[in-house]
């Protein structure tokens, strides 16, 4: 298995950080402070699960200052190459998410829960132990800077074996024998608790046979008093329907009083509204006469009125003529002076123009160059060239001069360095005599060079400023050619505006013919005051009339509908009075069938006959229920009767379990952890031994004593010693806890590892050999161990991790 990358957004000082890993070893350098922790610690909350207050004392400082959600996904990729991603975000709502990788992509995996998520990340990374992620991380494969060392160091020796017990994962055998004696216990309490129970049960028991006779003789008593009761119902009913019939005449007889009364009442009202009604179409009658009488004045009203309306709305055609002329007038004025400054505008540019274009011309002329200056430009990159070439040639030149020198001083005895034997180059001469020669030819050769190489130094002067010129002459044609094309530019604008002064001109007359065409149509509405004034005073003839009219005119339109509801009102009253006589006939034939005196009797037999009813149903209501209370009594003594059969059958039981406990605390759970501890011990201690002498470069032996205490063995004057705890340096414990860690990561079966400055308290030697050890565990050297991890990680700014590291990452 192998982390590939991490990507951290708003982590801590991590604002966004995205790092590569490579297989091997990988470790994090850079100063203090700039987030080289956080890396493992977002590695455990993405990948491990661990809660970020593990790291922080709030959930909200593990996000980056100002920021509201931090965000953390980590790529890695199993032995078959397939590839997955997990991202958990800090902050509300946290989601983790594991996805995998398909045809280039990532498709998220459909998980219920985090609980689902761990499982499966548990599965993918091979550690499927009853532990949670999070605990084997914080624990082994990753523990935090400040517990690196951890249970090691833990002086009680009870807590430091359940500590390790919990790391190695065999604590649930100690805790279950502990667990199993409460077990013991409480078996034993809960048979004592069933033996004392069932005493007073069986007293209670004993009543059942009584209860039982007790029960027989309320239910024949119950019987007889059911069969009296409905006896006197029978009675009661018939009663209960005479009563009925009375009951019904008399409700009758007081129905036919109450209609009587209200028919009389409602036959009075009748009369008042006809009465009224009649005043209503008498003053209807007068409207409508006063109606008919001014309905012409109101007609001529009403004409003068409609003849009003029509000269206002020519008034205001008027006024808006009047406003038409006067914009007209002003457009005109405006028209006449614009046309003239524009005409001025156009003549002052034209004149500008042909200035400009005059003064252009005799720039251009002025810039001419010389054409001995332009040859001498062109031959520039020719006279660099001769120049490198010469500046070459020299340093041939002097590093021949340099190789002969020292020749010169290896040979001056005539020996060959390399033969170690008279040189056959020099042979019957004197070195110096060779090399005089030599050197002499060479400062010829670089007194010549020196001269050409300064003759075309001032060469490439002279036509370096040559070329300048031409450029600055280039640059300021430039300038000229821009301005002649905006002069162009502008001598097109300028006849474009001499145009548009025709249709300047053109406008203004449109405007004038527009103006005077409304002037003709304005003199049309010169007497249209006059005819509003005659209008005004026709109205005013005519108003009395038309008030007269609409003052009567409602009351006059309803005379018909009041007429028809005087006549309704009248032939109501007289189909009321029909009624009224009809029930008046009914009461009298009611009032004959019914009998008060008798009807009251029937009442009081029905009471009297209904209290016996009473009194024999509350009987029967007190023996149903010492019926059903003793039979409920009985119910309970016979579940009594079960209950203690059921004790009895648990007594035995538990008995039994009781054995059982007792067979597996003294015979499975007392050793089982014992032997497992002495395993692992054994098996750790063989393998940190050997990383233990690698690191510290003595000849000592590393053991896991009894309650995993660190002991180191050697041999001082033929003697066994042992030293442990307070009697071990720094250097020793950090070299030991180191190994021991790494045996640890290897017997559980960890693929990947995670250390914070292992190096710590450790001299130059031990963290120069800690890191050969790690590279011997990556290549399987055999002396130390089988290669066991696919990626180790470490934070540290010790340089002995340079040499034997897969790859650096420096965080700044």
């Amino acid at each position: 298995m192998q982390i590939l990358s991490i990507h951290l957004k708003n982590i801590k000082s991590h604002r966004d950080t995205e790092l590569d890993f490579s297989p091997g070893i990988n470790v994090l350098s850079g100063l203090n402070g700039v987030g080289k922790s956080t890396i493992f610690e977002s590695i455990g909350y993405a990948m491990f699960g661990v809660d970020a207050q593990s790291f922080v004392g709030n959930v909200d400082r593990f996000i980056s200052i100002g920021a509201k959600r931090g965000e953390i996904a980590v790529v890695f990729q199993r032995v078959d190459d397939e590839r997955y991603r997990v991202s958990r975000t800090v902050g509300t709502p946290s989601k983790w998410l594991l996805a995998k990788e398909v045809g280039g992509g990532f498709e998220v995996e459909e998980h219920k829960d985090s609980k689902e998520t761990e499982a499966r990340l548990k599965e993918l990374l091979g550690l499927n132990s009853g532990r949670s992620l999070a605990e084997q991380f914080e624990l082994v494969i990753g523990p935090f800077q400040h517990e690196f060392l951890g249970p090691f160091v833990i002086k009680q020796p009870s807590k430091r074996r359940d500590k390790f017990d919990e790391i190695l994962g065999i604590d649930s055998w100690r805790k279950t024998f502990n667990e199993t004696k409460v077990l013991a216990s409480t078996i034993k309490a809960k048979v004592d608790s069933l033996e004392s129970a069932i005493g007073p049960l069986k007293e209670q028991v004993a009543e059942l046979p009584g209860k039982k006779d007790e029960h027989k003789t309320a239910k024949q008593n119950l019987e007889q008093t059911e069969k009296d009761l409905k006896i006197q119902q029978q009675k009661l009913k018939e009663l209960e329907n005479l009563l009925v019939d009375a009951d019904k005449r008399e409700k009758t007889l007081k129905e036919f009083e109450k209609e009587i009364d209200a028919l009389k009442e409602r036959i009075g009202n009748g009369k008042e509204m006809i009465g009224k009604q009649k005043v209503l179409v008498s003053e209807a009658e007068k409207a409508h006469k006063i109606t008919e009488e001014s309905v012409s004045g109101k007609k001529a009203f009403e004409q003068a009125e409609t003849r009003l309306t029509e000269l206002r709305e020519q008034v205001k055609v008027q006024r808006q003529l009047e406003q038409e002329v006067a914009d007209l007038k002003t457009k005109v004025g405006t028209l006449g002076e614009r046309f003239n400054l524009e005409s001025k505008a156009v003549e002052k540019a034209a004149q500008e123009l042909a200035e400009e274009e005059s003064q252009l011309s005799e720039n251009r002329k002025e810039l001419v160059v010389d054409e001995k200056q332009k040859s001498l430009s062109v031959r520039l990159p020719e006279i660099r060239s001769a120049i490198d070439k010469v500046r070459k040639q020299l340093g041939q030149l002097e590093g021949r001069r340099s190789g002969l020198e020292e020749g010169s001083e290896k040979l001056a005895e005539g020996i060959c360095p390399f033969f170690q034997e008279p040189c056959l180059n020099i042979a019957e001469k004197s070195p110096g005599d060779v090399f005089s020669a030599k050197f002499d030819d060479m400062d010829k050769e670089r007194q010549r060079l020196t001269g050409e190489f300064e003759a075309l130094e001032q060469e490439e002067k002279a036509a370096s400023q040559a070329n300048d010129l031409l450029k600055e002459v280039a640059v300021k044609l430039k300038g000229i050619d821009d301005q002649v094309e905006k002069l162009a530019e502008r001598r097109k604008d300028n006849a474009t505006n001499a145009e548009s002064l025709n249709g300047l001109q053109k406008e203004q007359a449109t405007v004038q013919q527009q103006l005077e065409e409304k002037q003709k149509v304005l003199e049309s509405y010169d007497r249209l005051q006059a005819d509003i004034d005659a209008a005004e005073k026709v109205k005013g003839q005519h108003q009395e009339s038309r008030d007269r009219y609409v003052a009567n005119q409602q009351q006059a339109a309803e005379l018909e509908q009041r007429r028809a509801d005087l006549e309704k009102f009248e032939n109501y009253l007289k189909q009321l009075q029909e009624n009224l006589a009809d029930k008046e006939a009914a009461h009298s034939m009611a009032g004959k069938e019914y009998n008060a005196a008798e009807h009251e009797a029937l009442r009081k037999q029905k009471d009297e006959l209904g209290g016996d009813v009473g009194a024999l149903g509350q009987k029967v209501k007190g023996l149903m229920a010492d019926v059903f209370r003793l039979a409920a009594e009985i119910d309970k003594l016979k579940k009594i009767e079960e209950n203690i059969a059921v004790k009895q059958a648990q007594i035995k039981s538990f008995k039994e379990k009781d054995e059982l406990v007792k067979f597996l605390r003294n015979r499975v759970f007392r050793n089982v952890s014992t032997f497992l501890s002495e395993r692992f011990r054994e098996e750790i201690s063989q393998r940190a031994n050997q990383i233990y002498r690698i690191i510290a470069e003595v000849d000592e032996e590393l053991a896991w004593g009894d309650n995993y205490q660190i002991v180191l063995r050697d041999m001082v004057g033929g003697e066994l010693r042992e030293r442990a705890d307070d009697q071990l340096s720094g250097g020793q414990t950090m070299s030991a806890v180191v190994a021991l860690r790494l045996a640890m990561l290897q017997t559980i079966g960890a693929r990947i590892a995670f250390f914070d400055e292992p190096t710590s308290n450790l001299d130059a030697a031990r963290r120069e050999n800690l890191a050969h050890a790690f590279r011997a565990i990556d290549v399987g050297k055999e002396d130390v161990t089988e290669h066991w991890y696919d990626q180790l990680f470490l934070i540290s700014h010790d340089v002995a991790f340079t040499e034997i590291t897969d790859q650096i990452l420096t965080l700044e």
